[in-house]
């Protein structure tokens, strides 16, 4: 039940984040648009699990599974699971999700872009908390205070990518180490969180450090998630002016 009352807690606070977050773009273009990227994020799992299979099959039973299963260095190990089931597979799909949505709706400025982002994460936290964390009161418990990272995920990838359509667009700058950023920071960051936590051979091994390492990156980015749903929010009107 606890599990249940987390997921609720962590939908009410996404959603409270999103909402005023489409409130404070100016003009207003996107409106009840918004919803589609969250819808676009809520069913994005279904598909991260499809693929996450075909990566098994398709890289694991080919090249075998010792570097993820069997590998003594438990840092690698604790690397590759999170890299190859989440760091990777998730960012890879709701960027998919986040383009899609991007195609449907037509964002004007680049604030509006970085929210088709930032929506498809909202909708993917709804249905990856209730899929992990609902009959798990611990575990549950233990995500609530990282539940804005899938939208602050997005925020990095949607905003990057928009400064650099903008940038392409008004011939202002690069675009190539906006891409890069898109693409490379969201899939880091949750690689190197997944395996310091849920992901930790080390924990699983009993070792102390283990526990070390896992509390100081949870506590970190969580840190850091409010610093950057903060930055987003002083930089809106910025962005907002950075029209395609």
């Amino acid at each position: 039940m606890i599990g249940y009352i987390s997921c609720f807690v962590s939908f009410a606070l996404c959603t409270f984040i999103y909402i005023n977050m489409v409130k404070r773009e100016e003009p207003a273009t996107l409106g009840k648009k918004s919803i589609i990227p969250a819808a676009l994020g809520f069913i994005a799992p279904v598909f991260t699990f499809i693929f996450i299979l075909l990566i098994k099959m398709l890289i694991l039973d080919i090249a075998g599974d010792s570097v993820v299963i069997r590998n003594p260095n438990l840092v690698l190990k604790s690397l590759a699971k999170a890299f190859l089931g989440a760091g990777f597979t998730e960012e890879f799909i709701k960027l998919l999700f986040a383009l899609l949505a991007v195609a449907i709706v037509r964002p004007k400025n680049v604030y509006a872009y970085a929210l088709m982002f930032i929506g498809v994460g909202f909708g993917f936290t709804a249905l990856e908390e209730i899929v992990y964390g609902g009959d798990n009161d611990l575990l549950s418990l233990a995500r609530l205070p990282g539940f804005a990272l899938h939208m602050v995920f997005g925020m990095i990838m949607g905003v990057q990518l928009g400064l650099a359509k903008h940038n392409r667009k008004h011939g202002t700058g690069g675009s190539a180490k906006h891409v890069l950023a898109a693409l490379v920071l969201p899939v880091l960051w949750h690689t190197i969180y997944d395996a310091a936590t849920v992901d930790n051979a080390g924990l699983e091994a009993d070792i102390d450090i283990a526990l070390v390492i896992a509390l100081v990156i949870d506590v970190a980015s969580i840190v850091l998630q409010f610093i950057m749903l903060s930055n987003f929010k002083k930089r809106s009107k910025e962005l907002c002016r950075m029209e395609f």
